[in-house]
Order: structure tokens, then sequence, then C-alpha cells
């Protein structure tokens, strides 16, 4: 008889999971112009589908149902905002849908502040904030750009996009284009170039792809054409990216007068993962003959600088980490090693590897012991995954209290406010553990503050609870506001 509670025990703790469950989203502005009245400033947020909870209406579709609040402050008094409620489009396979909303807000040039509120109406206390400054400059002179939308696709009228010069426009939120998007597009506006150059005389008006930090244009990834002047030209095109190689970008859209001089220009940056198709038992693909990777010549270093990639591999690099690790092949070891980078960066590998090795002798010399090199512990996993975080509570001696550390982060990869509490068990050593993680997929303990506090009471229950001390209380406040 005891057989069915299993299948409950399963459902009661799938639905806890669920109630835990706390909206993730992108907030994303660009400011625009309207002439004769002033600036508009668009804005996206975009809902992780899977971070919300999604169930069955009266049609009988899986869907999800929020609630959105935006709102711009300044000096402490709201001057505008937005309260809808939103649902999300029907479920249809094992990946729950995203949610976008947009809008816009007709502001002056000044300093204000943005809260953008998300909860889940169907889950339980299921709210996220968040706050940031919103900047409104004046434009700088004429000839000038908005700033610039990444477009996903384009909608009906009245549709869930913004409306520019006559067209529906769905924002691609963030920055980052994945191998499975193949297409980059994108809007801006040009202002004032009839002032500049006169009406209906013509200018040279292009948009590129350039490399991080070099501003040489990639391959054929520019367009340009000669334009006439009016008050406000719209900025519509897009490149087929499905060969632009991994690495950091530069969008840049830059307007030239008749003799070549630069008038106007504005960037977007992007970041690309494109990466080469690994196969796990040959690599005899890759093309070597003179890369960085070739100019190693010991086999224990070079085994040394593949292994401190496990940090930011993923499951299938991590294999062939662990592979190359034991067999100590030079020419699969070059191979890999290259590969792995130019995977990154395919415009600078070797540049790329570099600022990773900088942060590796960081990550050795701050978190290292006798026993483990920076890399392999806890914190050298976080910090090279996740970069190093925003603010570190440390707490060494707190009475009762295992030795312990919360990180904070305002980003951690695709997330934002997220935590990481860091414990020291054996109380000697300098290798603090990983106990909780706000980051979905890293370890997450709701009773990480009860084990913190076991060092000399013992924790009597499974069940997550408060610790009923001021150390305890300390902690959360920690946790929740970390300083």
């Amino acid at each position: 008889m005891a057989r069915p509670l299993l299948p409950l025990l399963m459902l009661i703790i799938a639905r806890s999971v669920a109630a835990q469950q706390v909206p993730e989203f992108l907030v994303e502005t660009r400011r625009f112009e309207v002439p004769g009245q002033g600036p508009l400033v668009d804005l996206s947020v975009a809902v992780l589908g899977a971070s919300v909870t999604h169930e069955d209406s009266t049609a009988g579709l899986s869907q999800a149902r929020l609630q959105l609040v935006a709102l711009v402050e300044r000096d402490g008094a709201i001057v505008d905002h937005r309260k809808v409620e939103l649902t999300g489009p029907p479920r249809t396979s094992e990946v729950p849908p995203d949610l976008l909303y947009t809008t816009a807000f007709a502001l002056p040039v000044g300093e204000y502040t943005l809260e953008v509120q998300v909860r889940d109406l169907q889950g339980a206390d299921t709210t996220r904030t968040e706050r940031r400054p919103l900047a409104v400059p004046a434009m700088p002179g004429r000839p000038a750009f908005s700033d610039v939308l990444l477009v996903a696709g384009s909608g009906p009228e009245g549709g869930e996009g913004h409306g520019h010069s006559g067209r529906v426009l769905i924002p691609f939120v963030g920055a980052y284009y994945p191998a499975s998007v193949e297409r980059l597009d994108l809007y801006a506006e040009l202002y004032g170039m009839d002032e500049r150059v006169g009406p209906d005389s013509l200018y040279l008006l292009s948009y590129q792809i350039e490399g991080h930090g070099t501003g040489t244009p990639v391959g054929a990834f520019r367009a340009a054409a000669r334009v006439k002047a009016r008050a406000v030209e719209p900025v519509v095109g897009g490149f087929d990216i499905r060969q632009l190689p991994s690495g950091n970008y530069v969008l840049a859209l830059e307007a030239r007068d008749r003799s070549g001089q630069l008038l106007a220009r504005t960037e977007r940056f992007l970041q690309r993962n494109n990466p080469v198709a690994y196969r796990m038992d040959d690599l005899s693909g890759v093309v070597m003959g003179g890369t960085f990777a070739d100019r190693i010549a010991e086999p224990d270093s070079l085994a040394e600088f593949i292994h401190c990639l496990r940090p930011i591999a993923d499951d299938l690099e991590r294999k062939m980490i662990d592979d190359r690790w034991k067999d100590r092949d030079m020419d699969l070891m070059r191979r890999f090693f290259y590969s792995f980078w130019f995977n990154r960066n395919g415009l600078d590998p070797e540049g790329a590897w570099k600022d990773y090795r900088a942060e590796v002798i960081r990550v050795n010399r701050m978190y290292g012991s006798r026993i483990k090199r920076g890399y392999e512990t806890d914190r050298g996993y976080v910090h090279l995954k996740y970069g190093a975080p925003n603010t570190i509570v440390d707490r060494p001696n707190d009475m009762g209290v295992y030795p312990y550390q919360i990180w904070h982060y305002y980003r951690a990869g695709r997330y934002t406010d997220r935590r990481f509490v860091f414990y020291l068990p054996d109380m000697v050593t300098n290798d603090y553990e990983l106990l909780h993680s706000e980051v979905p997929g890293e370890i997450q303990n709701p009773r990480w503050n009860q084990v913190l506090h076991s060092r000399d009471t013992p924790m009597n229950n499974v069940q997550p609870g408060s610790v009923d001390s001021q150390s305890g209380e300390r902690a959360n406040e920690f946790f929740l506001n970390p300083r």
C-alpha cells in the first residue's frame, strides 16, 4: 500500500518547486526622437517562459498569465507608468514560450529611475522587481542617430511590436546571437541631415559589423547607399549571419558627406556564438599550422591550459578536456585548444585565451591551496564562469556559524540580481564550498541558513525553516540586501 505515495510525493515536490519560481526577465530601453515633440523612450521586457507557471485556460490551452508594472520616477515622484496583464502564447511543446511586452514613454530630457515589476498570476508569491537609472540625454547636435533597435521580426498593426515609420517591429532583446539565429536585422533613425547638408542633398549612409575594439569591418558584413537628406531617415537593414564566426562585435551605423567626412555614427555591441562542430573521436579537420596553440611545446603545460577551461566549457567540451588530460596527446590537445578559443572569438582566439589566462592566474592566487588550484575550487569556478562578483559579504568569525561568504551579481550569465552562498565546513582551509545559488543549473539549497548554523546546532528536519537567532537574521539580511 505504500507504493502510491511516491507519485504523490513527487507531485508535492513538483508543486513546491513551481511555487518557488520567480519570473526571469530582461529589460531594454532605446531612445528615439519625435520631431517637434522631443524624446521617445522605447521599453521592451522579455520574460523567460521557463521561469513562469503555465496552466490550462478555459479553452484547454496551457498558458502563462502575468501582471507587469513599469514605473518611471523622477526625484521620487512617478511621472509615467504602465500596468498590464499579459497572457502568453499557448504552450505547444516541452519548451515554454517566452513573453514580450513593448511600450514607449514620451519623456523630456533628464535623469529618471525605471522600475519594472513582473508578477506570475498563476504562482504563489512570485514577483520580481528591477530598478535601474534611466538617462534621457539631449541629442548631441545634428545630424545624430537614434539608438539601434535589433529586430526579431515584424508584426501586424496593434501587435506586440513597436511602431516606427509605419512599421511594426518586434524587438530582439539582448545582444547575444546563438548559432540558431541566422539573421541580424536592425532599425534606427537618423535626424537632421537636411539641416547639415541641405534638403535632398546626397550623402552616404552605411552600416557594418566590426570587430570589437578593432574598428575593422568583418568580411562582407557591410552595406551602404546614397540617400537624399531629409529631417528623419529610417535605417532598415540586416545580414545573414550564418557565416559570422563566434566573437564580440560592434554594429556601427555611419553617415558621411560627399567628401567622405564622418558626420554621425552610433554603435551597438553584439556577441555571436557560432561554434564549429566538434567530433568526439576526430579533431583532424581543424586547420593548424602557425597558430598560438602550435607554439606550446610542453605537454604538461598544454594539458594544464586545457584543464583550466572546465569552468567555461559545455558538457561535450568537458568530456574532451578530461580525455586530453588523461592521454596527453599533443596533436589532439593543440587542435582542441585552438578550436575551443576559435569558437569563442574567431577574430582573435589568442587574445581571448590571454584574457582568460589572466583571470585564471588571478583566481589561482585568490582561491588556491596546497592541494587545489584556484580554478578547481567552487569559488574559482563561479568567478571564471560568471566573472568577479559585484559585492562580497565575508563572515569568517561569526559565533556558532561556519565561515561563509555571500556573492552578489548584478548579472550572472543571462540572469540578473543573483546570489551565491559559500561556506567553509572544515574551518581550516581556504576551500569554501558552494552551498546555495539562485542561478538555475547551479547548486540550490533552500536550507542554506540552517546549514550555516548547524556547526553547533544539529538540523532536526529536512524542511527549510528560519534560524531564530541574531546571526541567522543577520545572514538573511546580508543575503537579501548585499553590501
